[in-house]
């Protein structure tokens, strides 16, 4: 009898805990940097279950991320709480300086959620952000997972942003956030980092492709990848699923990819869906045109020297005294890019 009058006892204890934290805290959403000068111009949404008018705004001026705790709490009549954090919004200025304090900080705060998701812009991180405060409390996170989940942004968070930038043998890419001339969000592209800096911005495209040589989750994918065909039509499909493979053999990388795709814009003088010829013809463009895509922007990293998609990663696992430097002057300057694509139309998309 004791023991239950005990577990009682805690039970009421958290209930009222729980009160507690729900109504008299503010909870932070998103987390904008800008930078003037040797300043952080940092912005924070958040919302309070006390407050029915949805996300709030604060601004303020910073000299460390270590500072930007203490500076919500100090605008604030509750205690800040940011173990609920989404999204951590970088202005291109701040990441072409450098984000290794960011880095710091993150992995020093046990409060921070890994799943936040760190997104860079174009825009003054305060004026996205602003935004958002016509929006739901998680819209702009949603608005991030939708397109990594449906879109051609590749998936990333604070934890693979941690192993990026400290691992070995990778380098960071963040997903590009703006807003268009008739102030609607939307995702733009991917941002490649080398070391702490910004080195390579990618397009829409470019991201997707970093999508299909990285993601572990694609066996239900809806992103659409396009190009011009030989007579200067538009030609496009949706990616239901996919399965890769990607290795690195005696200085050459080896990429398997395997696409099941609906097909979305095709030339009408195609007859792909009742002649088996045409058919073969169609998969064989896309194969060729897809194989030399990421060729081009595997290159493109090369040239670069950026390689987010991880290719010193594979060969560290196999040799003992690897050294990253070592491998980026004389392995990844002069590795070769074996890529074969496989291509199966499963479906006629809708319209045709």
């Amino acid at each position: 009898m004791y023991k239950y009058l005990i577990l009682l006892f805690c039970f009421v204890l958290f209930g009222c805990a729980k009160e507690q934290i729900v109504d008299r805290i503010k909870l932070i959403q998103s987390i904008g940097f800008d930078l003037q000068e040797d300043t952080f111009k940092v912005s924070g949404t958040y919302y309070a279950y006390n407050n029915k008018v949805g996300l709030s705004l604060m601004n303020g001026e910073a000299k460390s991320f270590n500072e930007v705790l203490t500076l919500f709490t100090a605008q604030s009549d509750h205690p800040i709480a940011i173990g609920q954090l989404r999204t951590m919004m970088i202005s291109d200025t701040m990441a072409r300086r450098g984000i290794s304090n960011l880095a710091t900080t993150i992995i020093r705060d046990p409060l921070m959620s890994n799943n936040a998701i760190l997104v860079l812009t174009n825009e003054h991180a305060s004026d996205v952000l602003s935004e958002t405060l016509k929006h739901p409390p998680s819209y702009l996170s949603n608005l991030i997972k939708q397109n990594m989940e449906s879109g051609n942004t590749p998936v990333t968070n604070g934890h693979l942003f941690l192993d990026q930038y400290f691992g070995e043998g990778q380098d960071v890419y963040l997903p590009i956030l703006f807003m268009n001339p008739q102030g609607i969000l939307q995702m733009d592209g991917v941002g490649v980092f080398h070391h702490d800096k910004l080195k390579l911005t990618l397009s829409s495209k470019e991201g997707l492709l970093i999508k299909l040589l990285k993601d572990d989750r694609t066996n239900v994918m809806t992103s659409t990848y396009n190009f011009i065909d030989d007579q200067n039509k538009r030609t496009s499909f949706k990616i239901m699923n996919a399965k890769r493979k990607v290795s690195v053999q005696n200085n050459t990388a080896k990429i398997s990819l395997q696409l099941n795709i609906e097909l979305r814009d095709y030339p009408a003088a195609s007859n792909a869906f009742e002649n088996k010829k045409d058919m073969l013809e169609l998969k064989k463009q896309f194969e060729n045109h897809l194989t030399n895509d990421i060729k081009i922007t595997l290159e493109n990293f090369q040239k670069n020297r950026v390689d987010p998609i991880g290719f010193g990663h594979l060969t560290e696992i196999h040799q003992r005294n690897w050294n990253e430097e070592d491998f980026n002057d004389h392995i990844y300057s002069a590795m070769k890019f074996d890529v074969q694509t496989e291509i199966n139309i499963l479906f006629l998309g809708v319209g045709h």
